[in-house]
């Protein structure tokens, strides 16, 4: 081998264990190596701020949703359709018009037929009867290729599906999307109104009686109540020391039991579905 190419080269078998090659030193300050600034470059393209639509939010009229429940009432079991516009998007809201037309159709328990007609909607909901929550294949096929936004109607469900399509050169990504009906109603504010306890309202209650046998020195709620001359309920037997912790919890159940019984009755009213997000019930 020639020296020239040699020069400066260490031959391994004249390396001594105690002579090990120098590292140089990295000084704290120094700045990142070649792989620090590949990595960098990478977390950099990760967080390209690139958006992955996997759904689209739909904001329903409840307009709309008593239109439907008014038309099913007097359909009985057959399908229908309507059909309405976007009002509004962004890059994953759709809000809905309250607009709507009902186009020339003929209709049976299963299917629809649609005769000739003028509209230009780009928005169509149809019915399937109760238990039916998905898109058949002639749904797929003659009736959400054709509009911009479709939406799936069951009388005990209201809108329980839907599919947006998203135009690719000469495709249509169908995207599917989530419903909330909007009641129009904003929050209000129950700052000013007070709710009585359970506790409050029995103290009420009481009669003049009830205050004059207490006053007469017959009080199931004492503790120096001379029990060997009087003849107590099996209840009243309790130890009462901790009545009023009883009382509290008594209480709280019962509130508890009224907010389910409201959410119960605001479900059966309004039917069970979600406010516009960032709303609530009241």
């Amino acid at each position: 081998m020639d020296d020239k190419k040699t020069n400066g080269l260490t031959n391994l078998n004249d390396i001594k264990p105690d002579d090990k090659p120098e590292k140089p030193k990295k000084d704290k300050h120094q700045k990142s190596n070649k792989s620090e600034v590949i990595f960098t470059e990478k977390r950099e393209a990760w967080e390209s701020g690139i958006k992955i639509l996997d759904k689209m939010d739909v904001i329903i009229p409840a307009k709309l949703l008593f239109i439907c429940d008014k038309i099913s009432s007097k359909v009985h079991t057959n399908e229908f359709s309507i059909v309405t516009n976007i009002k509004d998007k962004d890059d994953n809201t759709l809000i809905l018009s309250e607009e709507y037309y009902i186009p020339k159709q003929k209709v049976a328990n299963t299917s629809i037929e649609y005769l000739p007609d003028e509209y230009n909607f780009n928005v169509v909901i149809h019915r399937h009867p109760d238990g039916m929550q998905n898109f058949s294949g002639t749904d797929k096929t003659y009736i959400n290729q054709n509009f911009e936004l479709s939406i799936l109607y069951t009388k005990d469900e209201g809108f329980c599906n839907g599919v947006y399509n998203l135009r690719l050169d000469h495709y249509l990504v169908q995207i599917p999307v989530e419903i909330y009906i909007d009641y129009g109603l904003e929050e209000i504010d129950i700052s000013n109104i007070e709710r009585e306890t359970f506790l409050s309202t029995f103290n009420r209650g009481k009669s003049d009686k009830w205050h004059n046998k207490r006053d007469s020195g017959f009080d199931i709620f004492s503790d120096s109540l001379d029990k060997s001359e009087s003849k107590l309920f099996p209840e009243e037997t309790f130890d009462y020391s901790m009545r009023e912790m009883m009382l509290d919890e008594i209480n709280s159940e019962i509130q508890n039991l009224e907010h389910r019984v409201t959410n119960i009755e605001d479900s059966m009213f309004h039917g069970s579905y979600s406010l516009v997000p960032g709303e609530g019930p009241f």
